[in-house]
């Protein structure tokens, strides 16, 4: 799944409905809430941190894991990467950190790994 969100106040809660439309027979209710959260937390920073240019999310079901990139071409992974390399204790790193198995910073943006809690 790849979408592509103009950097507005209303692009979190676009990314929340347009996942939850796509994936809810692919995905439990659990994991997919999971996936929101953090869709939404990492699209809220790119938006709040000036990003100008669309934002993209690519999500794919690889077995029992829901992999994700959200890349905002700069300004909120930049953030994240700041915030990440000072250890800062910031709402965001404490949700990623507490549902995602595993995610990094590249240079395509914020890529995580979410586990699925049950199949469907």
């Amino acid at each position: 799944m790849r979408l592509r969100l103009f950097p507005t106040t209303q692009a979190p809660g676009e990314a929340r409905r347009l996942m939850a439309d796509t994936l809810a027979d692919q995905v439990d209710a659990e994991s997919l809430a999971d996936l929101r959260t953090v869709i939404s937390e990492l699209v809220s920073i790119s938006v709040s941190h000036g990003a100008t240019a669309p934002i993209d999310l690519r999500i794919e079901l690889i077995g029992d894991e829901i992999e994700g990139v959200v890349d905002d071409h700069g300004p909120g992974t930049r953030a994240i990467r700041r915030a990440r390399d000072r250890s800062d204790d910031t709402l965001v790193l404490r949700i990623i950190d507490g549902m995602a198995d595993e995610w990094d910073i590249t240079q395509n943006g914020v890529r995580f790994r979410l586990p699925m809690h049950q199949t469907h």
